[in-house]
């Protein structure tokens, strides 16, 4: 085919299958979604779920989402004609009943073909991906998922069957994707999550922070708010900490800021969407983030929260976690062992010693490192080409 002719080619129509959409900490599904569009795909969302609070940046998107009901149509009746290429996946699955899958893959089919899906992608390797992978067979269509964390090493269901039954799959760090390719013949690409760079504001040369430190994350073990605790307890008694997120750690770290009298220095916000932290980065000397793996095996991977304060400025103070060593250097971040409250709490006095102005060469080499690696249209780049090779 000629150039010109593949230029007028219509790209696949993709729809994506997460398990619950719009998620406020989620913001890396509508950040792909935006950019594979920019690509010059439609894009159509399906979701098992919903929530009532999201980033606004999503509110197209949810607009357009559509939900996988329980109950079977006309419609999704007929894929079953085609249950025979289901089979062997449906055999292979211990965590769903044969035809509990492949009546909710009946369904999803049905929404596809009514939307002119030509391919689906799953995010997060859970039910989603097995639900996604039994519609695309009944339509005979291509399929892919991708991995983020707990779906991969703390509760895999049925891991390596899905992988043996997609068209290619995806991992957002490298760690992960040496990882997958282990497990399977099919070949698994490196996709990072990205940040939009058009939703970032220039460098602020003149960055005068006036606040100590903050934390931004769900409240739950992997984020290592314990060490974080331990830390800044060691730390002179005029120093200040807000903490962004809720989780179910909540009502535990209430109870120990009580008891460690750090109520009046440690300042607990709640959760917010991602224009807090856009508004209010530039008013923290750093962000404190040490990632770890919980007892469970669940782990960050290439936390998107790190990318974000990266691309406005803030200085990250983190773990060596793997996800964390592929985005920063030693130029861009300042790093500490996991779960090491000695080494974190001399890393935060150290930022906390210097003036603010020794920090601008880690916040402008932060700045373009950040948006040279990790700009999500060069990751949708990536994936649309594997989409229209599937």
């Amino acid at each position: 085919m000629t150039n010109h002719g593949m230029a007028n080619q219509r790209m696949k129509k993709i729809g994506y299958v997460i398990p619950t959409f719009p998620v406020l900490s989620e913001t890396f599904i509508g950040v792909e979604m935006r950019a594979m569009m920019r690509k010059g795909h439609d894009v159509q969302p399906f979701a098992f779920a919903g929530t009532e609070h999201y980033q606004p940046a999503d509110h197209a998107l949810v607009a357009r989402c559509q939900y996988i009901p329980t109950t079977l149509s006309a419609g999704a009746l007929r894929h079953l004609v085609n249950m025979a290429s289901t089979h062997k996946f449906l055999t292979e699955q211990q965590g769903f009943s044969y035809f509990s899958l492949l009546k909710q893959g009946a369904i999803l089919a049905e929404l596809a073909r009514r939307a002119g899906c030509d391919h689906l992608h799953a995010h997060f390797a859970w039910h989603s991906a097995a639900t996604a992978i039994v519609a695309a067979k009944l339509l005979g269509i291509s399929v892919s998922l991708v991995g983020h964390g707990a779906d991969i090493y703390a509760a895999p269901e049925d891991l390596n069957s899905k992988l043996n039954h997609i068209d290619f799959g995806c991992a957002v760090t490298q760690d992960m994707m040496r990882h997958l390719q282990t497990r399977t013949s099919t070949r698994i690409h490196y996709v990072a999550c990205g940040l939009e760079p058009s939703h970032y504001p220039p460098l602020n040369p003149d960055w005068v922070p006036g606040k100590d430190f903050l934390f931004i994350g769900r409240l739950v073990e992997k984020k290592g708010i314990d060490t974080l605790v331990e830390a800044f307890a060691r730390l002179p008694t005029t120093t200040a900490l807000d903490i962004v997120g809720d989780g179910p750690l909540m009502p535990g770290l209430q109870r120990t800021l009580q008891e460690r009298g750090l109520t009046r220095q440690i300042r607990l916000l709640g959760a917010q969407n991602a224009d807090w932290l856009r508004e209010h980065a530039g008013d923290y000397k750093a962000l404190v983030a040490p990632f770890c793996i919980a007892a469970n095996g669940d782990r960050d991977t290439g936390p998107l929260v790190i990318k974000e304060a990266m691309g406005l400025g803030l200085p990250v103070i983190t773990s060596d976690l793997a996800g964390c060593n592929e985005i920063l250097d030693p130029q861009s971040g300042l790093q500490v062992p996991m779960q090491n409250a000695s080494a974190l709490a001399q890393m935060m006095a150290q930022v906390l010693g210097q003036p603010f102005t020794a920090l601008s060469p880690l916040r402008t080499q932060a700045y373009q490192r950040v948006f040279d690696l990790y700009n999500a249209d060069l990751h949708a780049g990536r994936l649309s080409c594997l989409v229209e090779g599937a």
